[in-house]
């Protein structure tokens, strides 16, 4: 995954104001709003000056949308936004630092995160499935050094 996802934030997809509108079913003055309150961030694109949005601050304005035709407030959508993104880099930080295998099995995902620090000799394992995830600790597989003294070099 990591050549595709570099990949996709090297491509530089952005939309006018406009079309962010028609596709975020927020009105251009929402927007607008949203971005004086430094909530969502546009860019210039061309020497133009036009304002372009990404395709990351079409999804906070979906995002600030729906929880306001749900009743939110714009502070508390905010604030709700900021816990949603800090909850996502905490599980980026656990992903990224402990996930060591991830093998798909008939009717579930094994997830490895490496072993436990209170527990070396055993690896924290969550087994995932359609509708539920438990965790598991099992012991460290141990890799046996290969034993090359038998082995016969030929000399051809």
């Amino acid at each position: 995954m990591g050549p595709f996802n570099a990949r996709l934030r090297s491509l530089d997809i952005s939309l006018g104001i406009g079309e962010t509108s028609r596709v975020t079913g927020a009105t251009p003055t929402q927007i607008r709003y949203w971005e004086k309150k430094q909530l969502i961030h546009s860019r210039r694109h061309d020497a133009n000056g036009n304002k372009r949005y990404s395709l990351a601050n079409i999804t906070l304005i979906v995002m600030i949308k729906t929880m306001l035709d749900e009743g939110y407030t714009l502070a508390k959508a905010s604030e709700e936004i900021e816990r949603s993104h800090q909850k996502a880099d905490m599980l980026h930080v656990l992903i990224s630092t402990r996930l060591q295998d991830i093998k798909r099995e008939a009717t579930q995902t094994v997830f490895n995160f490496g072993p436990l620090e209170n527990d070396p000799d055993y690896d924290v394992i969550a087994q995932v499935t359609d509708k539920a995830a438990k965790l598991y600790k099992q012991p460290v597989k141990k890799v046996a050094a290969e034993d090359h003294t038998d082995r016969v070099v030929s000399p051809f």
